[in-house]
């Protein structure tokens, strides 16, 4: 959806269609916002570029079935939400759970990015980290911190999340149903582990496992078998009813290695496999996607790690 108008209440409307009801009002003495809002969705994550041209002041009311990642690019946003007040600028985010209303003001010259994630995805993601069913609300603190190690990368993969759903059909990466599931796993996962929020305490526990060996074993068998699904190491970890944590550090202590390292050396075996058996016409990119593989430079610098050879190389032999 691509909207653009100054009219108030179509503004609302359209942005209500969006989000959810809310009550939208300009600064005092201005009757009209000046619009501009591209949002895009797929699955149960989305991207928003919002920006109302003029200071606003938006109410909603709970959100009940998604959290919101508001990201101003520029100028800033008083939030007051769940019993606390922060000002938010392109260093700290604002997080929106959806269990209580808010009270935005959103001053002139603020275009945000704003992140969506369906409350379902957040609890299943929730549920494979723990090793256990989500048994209580995820209330995120308010404020996001953007300029830590792990709050750029997780931004970085919905800026890129945002470039592949603002392609024509049949042109994005994430057409690819079993691609798009691993990246929004990816990106809910990411968040989890970079922003605080109810359970991190239970996340950052220790993670001891009576038989770390068996159950690297067990866990190697089942992504060597099942890697060229849409497998993540979530879904592992789930299958044989461990943490994520418990996982990864089984995998360091026995293999020195981790799971996801684990996953994508499977994944860049069977891509070279593909690659030597690939006909005339024959296209790294497809190879690639095929096999997982979003970000195609990753992609090759990783194969030319393992294999001392570009993908191309391999595909012209």
């Amino acid at each position: 959806m691509t909207v653009r108008t100054d009219d108030v209440e179509r503004a609302r409307a359209e942005v209500g269609r969006v989000f959810c009801p809310h009550r939208l009002v300009p600064q005092a003495g201005v009757r009209s916002v000046r619009l501009r809002m591209a949002a895009h969705r797929v699955g149960g994550v989305g991207v928003i570029d919002l920006d109302y041209g003029q200071a606003v002041r938006i109410q909603p009311a709970a959100l009940e079935s998604f959290y919101l990642v508001q990201i101003p690019r520029s100028g800033s946003t008083t939030v007051r939400h769940a019993g606390r007040t922060v000002t938010s600028t392109p260093s700290l985010a604002s997080v929106l759970s959806p269990y209580d209303a808010s009270d935005m003001h959103w001053s002139e010259g603020s275009p945000h990015r704003i992140f969506y994630a369906d409350r379902r995805i957040v609890d299943q993601e929730l549920a494979r980290l723990l090793g256990r069913p989500v048994d209580g609300p995820v209330r995120f603190d308010i404020g996001m911190t953007m300029n830590t190690p792990t709050a750029r990368a997780w931004a970085r993969g919905v800026d890129f999340l945002a470039d592949e759903l603002a392609q024509p059909a049949d042109a994005s990466l994430l057409d690819h149903p079993q691609v798009a599931d691993r990246f929004e796993q990816g990106l809910i996962g990411q968040l989890l582990l970079a922003h605080q929020h109810t359970y991190t305490d239970l996340l950052a526990g220790p993670a001891h496992h009576p038989t770390p060996g068996r159950l690297v074993r067990q866990a190697c068998a089942l992504i060597r078998d099942h890697h060229g699904e849409a497998l993540t190491v979530g879904d592992v970890a789930e299958a044989l009813r461990v943490s994520v944590r418990t996982l990864q550090d089984c995998f360091r202590r026995e293999l020195h290695t981790t799971p996801t390292a684990y996953l994508r050396g499977c994944r860049l075996d069977a891509a070279r496999g593909a690659l030597r058996a690939a006909g005339p016409g024959g296209s790294v990119t497809t190879v690639a996607v095929q096999h997982g593989f979003v970000h195609l430079g990753r992609f090759a610098s990783d194969y030319r790690t393992r294999f001392g050879e570009s993908p191309s190389t391999t595909l012209r032999r």
